[in-house]
């Protein structure tokens, strides 16, 4: 009777482990469950009604995690219309994949400056299916918790919706653009491609470039020692001996960008029409996973360039308009495309400009952490910066886009791709002035200032 209590007793201890261990399992699947379902849906989808409904809340940020590009203003992935939603501000999902130093800083700090903040809600916008989780997945590690998804197609397919894009967005292109350009022999018009940098070696250029691009060297179109762009007739020179005439459709690119904004704007100047620039240069093109080839192209010359060079003039102006510009300043503003020490005069910037300073009345617009950055007009993927961020700036800084508007640096690089972009914009009466601090201090008469400038 003792022996059939214990068995009775061990039989009941067993079941309840058995049925402790099945609750166990029972739960830890649903826990995998909800882990997986937390995942995959880290936004909840918001309907286009409502996301109307809140643009422009301050509770409220509306993100387009798209390219750059589609951003620009190019219609990619199936949307019938290109630009963003008004009123969006953009962090894409590219910048998330891109190698650089202090990134997590550059991509905080990047959230800041455009709004984003873990106590709005924030609904974040793509076309593809994939932008949008690959941000959230990004803003749920920083602690993000309000967050909504959206299919930016659907709004692009209302044209009683409002969506924005920059008037010459078309001078800045995705490599899916240059790709379809290759493809379709840009429908029997005459084009070229280039890679440009400097040096004869071409060494970016060996190691592989755009299937049937060309190396420009800079040499080719400005010379020491003030840098300046060539005369006029040499420049028509260099466009023959290249194939360029004024019908060409160009593209520029390079492993950085700044060489091939200086052609782009030079170009601009002598007459092309059609002038492009690759958006995030070579490297967006690798990442797009498009052929690379190592063959040299030899040149290809053309008899006629088919313009009197130069056709825009007023596009790069020389020491005395500079002044002009400084003597009006009610109308006109000379905007210093340097970095701040640079600005103050705490140092030249280059090792071979010795003087230091600014020419007087020149106002600060920005640039970068040295003379070879320009962190203050590119994203992190060295794509285009939101040209309402770099408006935004300015106006801090008492730069008023209508006003005429001629950019400066040391010798032209970085002040070319920034009027550049100002073209993007649609900006009116913008010009280089190619000398730069390097022509300016040359000459001891023209008058120089030091130092933080007096706020009036």
């Amino acid at each position: 009777m003792v022996l059939h209590r214990k068995a009775i007793l061990f039989l009941l201890f067993s079941c309840l482990l058995i049925l402790s261990a099945a609750c166990s399992n029972v739960s830890k699947s649903s826990n995998e469950k909800a882990d997986k379902k937390d995942s995959t849906n880290l936004a909840e989808s918001i309907k286009t009604e409502d996301l109307k409904a809140n643009i422009g809340k301050n509770d409220w940020v509306i993100v387009d995690t798209r390219s750059n590009d589609a951003f620009n203003g190019w219609a990619l992935d199936g949307v019938e219309r290109g630009g963003h939603i008004k009123g969006a501000v953009d962090f894409s999902a590219n910048w998330l994949n891109v190698e650089a130093d202090q990134k997590n800083k550059i991509l905080s700090d990047t959230l800041k400056s455009k709004g984003i903040t873990s106590d709005k809600k924030v609904v974040l916008y793509d076309a593809n299916g994939k932008d949008a989780q690959s941000v959230a997945e990004y803003l749920k590690g920083e602690g993000f918790k309000n967050l909504y998804k959206y299919d930016v197609k659907e709004w692009a397919a209302n044209q009683d919706l409002a969506m924005e894009n920059y008037p010459n967005y078309e001078m800045l292109v995705p490599p899916a653009w240059v790709n379809d350009l290759k493809t379709n022999k840009n429908n029997g018009k005459p084009y070229k491609i280039f890679e440009v940098s400097w040096g004869d070696e071409a060494k970016d250029y060996k190691i592989g470039h755009i299937p049937g691009a060309v190396h420009i060297n800079t040499d080719e179109v400005e010379e020491g020692p003030v840098w300046n762009r060539l005369k006029d007739k040499e420049l028509e020179k260099f466009a023959l001996k290249n194939g360029i005439t004024t019908d060409t459709t160009v593209v520029l690119y390079g492993s950085d960008s700044m060489p091939a904004f200086r052609v782009a704007v030079i170009l601009k100047y002598m007459g092309v029409k059609d002038v492009r620039v690759v958006n995030g240069g070579f490297t967006a093109w690798k990442n797009s996973n498009y052929d690379v080839e190592t063959k040299v192209n030899a040149k290809e010359s053309v008899s006629a360039f088919g313009a009197v060079v130069p056709a825009n003039p007023d596009y790069i102006i020389d020491l005395p308009e500079a002044k002009e510009i400084l003597a009006n300043k009610s109308t006109s503003t000379l905007v210093d495309i340097r970095s701040w020490d640079e600005y103050i005069g705490k140092i030249s910037g280059y090792d071979y400009i010795k003087p230091k300073g600014r020419p007087a009345g020149a106002v600060w617009g920005h640039a970068g952490s040295d003379s070879s950055n320009l962190e203050d007009f590119r994203n992190i993927d060295h794509t285009m910066r939101n040209g309402a961020d770099v408006l935004a700036m300015w106006e801090k800084d008492g730069i008023n886009p209508d006003n005429k508007l001629s950019f400066y640096c040391g010798t032209g690089w970085r002040a070319a791709e920034v009027l550049f972009y100002a073209d993007v914009l649609g900006l009116k009466n913008i010009s280089l002035y190619d000398g730069g601090w390097n022509e300016w201090s040359m000459d001891s008469s023209n008058p120089v200032e030091k130092g933080v400038p007096n706020k009036k």
